[in-house]
């Protein structure tokens, strides 16, 4: 197995395939913490990393929910939402141009980004409650964007 350890804190639930993925379509208030930050990394079906990011980030511990960002993915909202954005682009349309076949309406592409969000994709987190886990997770996700263990996230990292 890798060691999946950055400056100190082992992230090997986030990589590691012997721990499960956590469906989008899940509830993730039976899943994430409500209080703190965290890291997560975001898979496809065949498990493909496709996105590493983290949540959890206001200025005071006692406010820091990281669950309202998986929400947010779970919506499929596009509206502020770049993990949204980068499926709707690289997922969704392809598969509307595959078709042959959209009827726009209000919110319809909206309703597909979501119902593509939680059939197909999934996520693993690590958890921090420290009074600086803001600051370690935005350390963290920066280094794993980069490649620091030899992995890119497809749609949002940098060579």
């Amino acid at each position: 197995m890798t060691n999946y350890v950055l400056d100190g804190h082992d992230l090997s639930p986030l990589f590691d395939s012997s721990n499960a993925l956590i469906s989008f379509g899940d509830d993730p208030r039976k899943h994430v913490p409500n209080n703190g930050s965290i890291i997560y990394s975001v898979w496809d079906k065949d498990e493909h990393f496709l996105y590493i990011c983290i949540s959890g980030l206001q200025k005071s511990l006692e406010k820091r929910s990281p669950l309202s960002r998986i929400i947010s993915h779970s919506s499929g909202l596009r509206s502020g939402d770049q993990f949204c954005i980068y499926i709707h682009d690289f997922y969704v349309i392809p598969e509307i141009v595959k078709q042959f076949s959209y009827q726009p309406s209000k919110g319809a592409l909206d309703k597909l980004t979501r119902d593509y969000i939680r059939t197909h994709l999934s996520y693993r987190f690590v958890g921090f409650e420290s009074a600086d886990s803001d600051r370690i997770v935005r350390s963290l996700e920066t280094q794993i964007k980069s490649g620091t263990f030899g992995l890119h996230p497809i749609l949002n990292g940098v060579e």
